[in-house]
């Protein structure tokens, strides 16, 4: 309904234009060429149904103001066919070559994401399989010769990197999920406390200083997404800061606000939009520090899932993350 609305108005916007132009001599092949140029832009905007509804207001609009007699609908003659025909055979090719043009580019950033997928994915998975494979073959190896401190090591180095591994794997199924917006399901009435208090248990990381603010309310939402996505937010803030992390937790009339801030690196160029791209990430190529390019990508879905928003802004030094996630209202609560 809304792209009809909008095509009626652009042929509307290109006969005014041809009205006002007539009285400078506008000729009636320019005429015919204005009209005509509106129905291909209908239908390079919209489909192939917006494009002929766009000619065929076209072709009355030209027999019914600019060709004589004027103020009258006429196909008897060859002319007014041969008018109404062009019309319609322009927005079907325009159509169809604006499908194939939106084919080929679709086609082009598929394959531009699956080498990103690739090259991101045996980067970041290569590494935490190495140093588990390694471990566990030492253990095996030198199981009795080796002190007990050390195989101790060796398994705590394991698990970690399994939890890495895990990590990185639950967020490109989380990825996948967001892109197919399977992501409305199993939601509840829950404490934003006691989410905060299981995403630090995961992390038992004493850098982490936490703040509450405001009557906390109750939110409507999935528990397990909406952990995931302050646990992507809080590992990102402590992967680039050597310093505390403070998680901020404010409630206002509207939303539920958890605010992350560090005193790290700060974002690239001051650029708060770049890190929510699909597999973007800090690392120059192959090379250096930096994630899988999933986790604020990951974070922002289920934000915007849960009706709410996650933006970044730039702090001096570091960067402050903040994910809003609307209250229950009293009435439903």
């Amino acid at each position: 309904m809304r792209d009809g609305i909008i095509t009626v108005g652009i042929m509307v916007i290109f006969t005014f234009i041809c009205l006002l132009l007539r009285n400078w001599f506008l000729p009636i092949g320019g005429t015919l060429l204005i009209l005509q140029l509106g129905a291909v832009t209908c239908s390079i905007l919209f489909s192939r149904m917006n494009g002929l509804v766009a000619a065929i207001i076209g072709a009355i609009s030209f027999n019914f103001l600019f060709t004589a007699p004027f103020y009258s609908v006429r196909m008897s003659d060859v002319d007014d066919v041969i008018n109404i025909a062009t019309f319609l055979v322009v927005a079907v090719l325009a159509s169809e070559f604006s499908s194939f043009y939106k084919r080929q580019q679709t086609a082009l950033r598929k394959a531009q994401l699956q080498a990103n997928v690739l090259r991101s994915v045996s980067h970041d998975l290569r590494t935490p399989l190495s140093t588990m494979i390694g471990s566990m073959e030492t253990l095996d190896t030198y199981y009795h010769s080796l002190p007990e401190n050390d195989k101790r090591e060796l398994i705590k180095g394991s698990i970690v990197e399994s939890k890495r591994l895990h990590a990185y794997i639950e967020n490109i199924l989380q990825a996948t999920r967001i892109q197919n917006d399977l992501l409305i399901a199993g939601r509840e009435r829950i404490s934003i406390n006691s989410l905060i208090e299981n995403v630090l248990t995961r992390f038992s990381n004493p850098r982490i200083v936490t703040s509450f603010s405001g009557h906390l309310r109750q939110i409507y939402a999935s528990g397990p997404l909406l952990e995931q996505a302050m646990f992507n937010v809080i590992d990102n803030a402590l992967k680039f800061s050597e310093q505390e992390v403070l998680v901020k937790v404010k409630s206002d009339s509207k939303y539920t606000n958890i605010i992350v801030e560090d005193s790290g690196i700060g974002l690239k160029d001051g650029d708060t939009q770049r890190p929510f791209m699909l597999f973007s990430s800090s690392r120059d190529g192959d090379v250096g520090t930096g994630g899988i390019g999933l986790g604020l990508n990951v974070a922002q879905g289920i934000a915007e899932a849960h009706k709410g928003r996650l933006i970044l802004e730039n702090l001096a030094p570091g960067c402050r993350a903040i994910i809003s996630i609307p209250n229950l209202s009293e009435k439903s609560s």
